[in-house]
């Protein structure tokens, strides 16, 4: 008898469930409707259409994916919001018959508003070679609460070709951090299908900024993004495929007047293009970027030629502005000389609007900074009588550019950690640009000073080490090195001196043999 009561009381509550499940799903609520382009172009069924009684008894393809005992609150029935799309799976029914291909249905899981599907036959006609994606592996029926997992170590790759056949094979360009990897997979090679989101910027990406008047105003880095980026817009133009993607991110911005830089959270459309001559696309520029309440657009890379900066004289009522100089060039223009320029260091000097450098492109020291309005700038020269080595700082209306030099060719250092000498490095070409980080003044004694730069350099050295501890150096490489050179210009002294580069890296698998044995590598000069 007590058997028979526990018997019904189960199955009482095992009705009770199901019917909690049944009232449940069937709320809409739980399906809530898409935007039209974004998750529910023509080929795509609105997931209101499918019954859940179909799919309890097979009528709708694929089986069941929903388990009858599941429960959810009233707070938990809203889960095709962003927020949840990690915890519940979202249903999504394919007809490729409707992209003109096979008349096969699929139904996949948690595909959200960023993404594009494919799986089996079905190939969403917004997935084209030449653009870039990151692509996730959906979850099947049987790991609905699986981890999201990413195909090429989570990394955006150029889609390079499309295969034909039942199984179509995606192509993608290899991926830097691993090259020996084969980068493709088949449309059929995952039960559950894949979801492929597009990727407009990264990054790193560098941007110039534009007024509404077309003026360059100052530039940008992108530092992060935010969220998932979202196509909002494809069309075909002259044999050019364009393409609207909505992103935010973060990003550091400098505005010429000002010189200040800030990091600001930021939004706006990115314009891709892919012309049919094009390998891959180019995010062309990004546009209805809003900063300080204003509006703007921003074109790919820098523009240095537009680049305004403003300056004014502290001591003499004057101001200035110059064109044309890159971010890591000082300016002399007029009475004004940039405070970081001073005597005793190396300076490559050119016309601001110019590419041409003075002094046929030399690295000259600064010898001395004449007084007055107009000041004398002398470098160093082959005769000390008939100095030719000069200029004024007024002399040209454009203004001049000054670039700071610390490293030369045919300069020697040795390579030490810790206390031991590893190799040694002859400094071969220095043709990027050194760039300077900070300078600092130091007081020595009263009423005297000196001052120290700290350069970031990035050079060619022939390097040759020690391998064997035998106190000879062998094995010459060509190295590309990079590095913070620590120059300085001590009181009672003419010339500065570069003291050491640290935080050295070499573009060679000889730095992984340094990495692995040595905390770091200090370039000493060699006297």
């Amino acid at each position: 008898m007590l058997g028979e009561i526990q018997q019904e009381e189960m199955m009482y509550e095992h009705l009770q469930k199901r019917r909690h499940s049944e009232r449940r799903f069937s709320s809409f609520s739980f399906f809530e409707e898409q935007e039209e382009y974004l998750n529910n172009p023509k080929h795509l069924v609105p997931i209101e259409d499918i019954k859940i009684e179909d799919i309890k008894v097979g009528k709708a393809k694929p089986v069941s994916i929903i388990n009858e005992d599941a429960t959810f609150s009233s707070k938990e029935t809203s889960i095709l919001s962003e927020d949840h799309e990690d915890i519940y799976p979202k249903l999504t029914q394919l007809d490729a018959s409707h992209l003109g291909d096979f008349p096969a249905q699929y139904t996949v899981l948690a595909l959200t508003k960023h993404q594009f599907p494919t799986i089996g036959v079905y190939v969403d006609d917004r997935i084209i070679p030449g653009f870039k994606y990151r692509v996730q592996r959906l979850p099947g029926h049987q790991a609905i609460n699986a981890k999201k997992t990413y195909l090429f170590h989570d990394n955006p790759l150029i889609l390079t070709s499309i295969s034909r056949g039942y199984a179509r094979r995606f192509n993608f360009e290899r991926n830097q951090e691993f090259p020996d990897e084969e980068n493709y997979f088949y449309s059929d090679n995952h039960h559950g299908g894949y979801g492929f989101e597009i990727h407009a910027i990264f990054e790193g990406d560098k941007f110039t900024i534009y007024d509404a008047n077309h003026e360059q105003q100052g530039i940008l880095d992108v530092t992060e993004i935010v969220g998932h980026q979202i196509e909002t817009g494809l069309s075909y133009k002259n044999g050019k495929i364009e393409r609207k993607v909505q992103i935010n991110f973060i990003a550091k911005v400098e505005f010429y007047d000002s010189g200040i830089l800030q990091e600001v959270p930021l939004s706006g459309s990115a314009l891709c293009v892919k012309d049919k001559d094009w390998i891959s696309a180019k995010t062309i520029k990004i546009v209805d970027v809003c900063i300080r309440q204003r509006k703007y657009y921003l074109v790919q890379g820098y523009h240095d030629q537009f680049r305004r900066i403003h300056v004014k004289d502290a001591n003499i009522p004057t101001k200035y502005t110059i064109t044309g100089l890159s971010s890591y060039e000082m300016p002399v223009i007029g009475t004004y000389i940039d405070p970081r320029i001073l005597p005793g260091f190396h300076y490559k000097i050119r016309i601001s609007n110019r590419k041409k450098y003075l002094f046929n492109g030399q690295a000259l020291r600064l010898q001395s900074i004449g007084a007055g309005y107009g000041k004398k700038l002398t470098f160093e020269s082959n005769t000390h009588l008939n100095a030719e080595n000069y200029l004024w700082s007024d002399n040209h209306q454009d203004g001049l550019a000054c670039e700071v030099r610390v490293i030369m060719n045919k300069m020697k250092f040795s390579i030490v950690s810790d206390n031991q000498i590893l190799g040694e490095a002859t400094v071969f070409r220095t043709d990027l640009p050194q760039i300077e980080e900070r300078m600092e003044r130091v007081e020595f004694a009263s009423d005297r000073f000196g001052y120290i730069k700290y350069v970031h350099v990035d050079v060619m050295c022939h390097i040759k080490i020690d391998i064997n501890d035998s106190g000879e150096f062998h094995n010459e490489n060509l190295v590309r090195v990079y590095g913070l050179a620590v120059a300085r210009k001590d009181p009672g002294r003419r010339n500065a001196y570069v003291e050491r580069v640290i935080n050295v890296g070499l573009d060679s698998q000889l730095n992984l043999i340094f990495a692995r044995s040595h905390k770091g590598l200090t370039f000493l000069p060699k006297h």
